[in-house]
């Protein structure tokens, strides 16, 4: 009899446990990311790899002539680790080189969702990447979204 008692005692906890696990693991979930533009910019949708050619340094125009602005997130950001994964197919810390020659492709570093936004949402020719989710909570109107990359 005593042991049917101690585990009644014991189903709570096990309960509680399991549910904040449950949670820990849903918030430890990467998000979708959205590779975001202007909204003055033309472009309205682009494919994984057109993107992943500014990127790499393969596009450096926009098809009206300006030039690309590539925004980054900061190297040890769970949004830049899938955004390399997915969408370079490299990790995080890869270094890309203008085509045929020893001149690394250029961008911006941003810290945050936010900095990324205003920054995107500032200069015209800029492309960047940020959560979706907080997108969402950030939205400004000054940049929308031509892309989505699902998380895994």
């Amino acid at each position: 009899m005593k042991l049917l008692s101690r585990t009644r005692m014991r189903w709570p906890a096990a309960l509680a446990i399991a549910s904040i696990l449950w949670v820990c693991s849903a918030f430890g979930q990467p998000d979708s990311i959205a590779i975001i533009v202007n909204k003055n910019n033309p472009s309205t949708q682009m494919s994984a790899a057109s993107v992943a050619a500014m990127y790499r340094g393969e596009t450096l125009h926009w098809q009206g002539g300006e030039r690309i602005k590539l925004v980054n997130r900061d190297l040890s950001t769970e949004t830049r680790q899938l955004f390399y994964l997915q969408v370079l197919n490299a990790k995080p810390d890869q270094v890309f080189y203008r085509q045929g020659t020893p001149i690394p492709v250029q961008s911006v570093i941003e810290r945050s969702d936010e900095a990324v936004v205003r920054f995107v949402g500032s200069i015209e020719g800029a492309i960047g990447y940020v959560s979706l989710s907080r997108l969402k909570q950030i939205d400004d109107g000054l940049v929308k979204v031509i892309l989505v990359i699902e998380k895994p």
